[in-house]
């Protein structure tokens, strides 16, 4: 679990049972557009997968925000992290908040020696990809109509280990 405070919020991040997919679910629905939503057939999916992890932002007993991770191995034997979604409510951001979510999803993949982790975003998201390249992210491929209702940029990063 990591904490920080922020103005006069406790945020904590905790990884959490995968029963709290609903409030994945509700949260992702405050946070994006109705097309950017997993369904709730997806999160089940996900819910039902033993490589996913989910975690969720806390503002004393409220929940901020949440990030779900996926890790796989590859053929190589290595494993790769991928931060599958992750989202913050608008009234946390620019506050330090996205970032203590990330820190500890990166901490959570790293313990679980992945060698580098991947993300996916929307082409021109308001700021995502900014915000990704400040924590180490660098574009690997332009992906043209990956999503239904634009393109998107995959970023990797680099795992470095003591």
């Amino acid at each position: 679990m990591l904490e920080q405070k922020i103005s006069d919020s406790k945020l904590t991040v905790i990884k959490t049972s995968k029963n709290n997919s609903g409030k994945i679910y509700d949260l992702e629905r405050r946070i994006f557009r109705a097309n950017e939503c997993f369904s709730r057939s997806q999160l089940r999916y996900l819910k039902s997968s033993p490589n996913a992890s989910f975690f969720l932002l806390r503002d004393n007993n409220s929940s901020v925000g949440f990030g779900i991770t996926l890790r796989n191995k590859l053929r190589n034997g290595k494993y790769k992290g991928r931060i599958y979604s992750i989202g913050v409510l608008p009234a946390y951001r620019s506050m330090g908040a996205g970032r203590l979510l990330l820190d500890a999803m990166e901490k959570y993949l790293i313990k679980s020696n992945v060698s580098f982790i991947v993300l996916e975003t929307l082409r021109g998201k308001g700021g995502a990809e900014m915000f990704f390249g400040r924590h180490g992210y660098m574009e690997s491929q332009f992906l043209p109509g990956y999503y239904p209702y634009g393109d998107a940029v995959r970023m990797r990063k680099t795992v470095i280990t003591g």
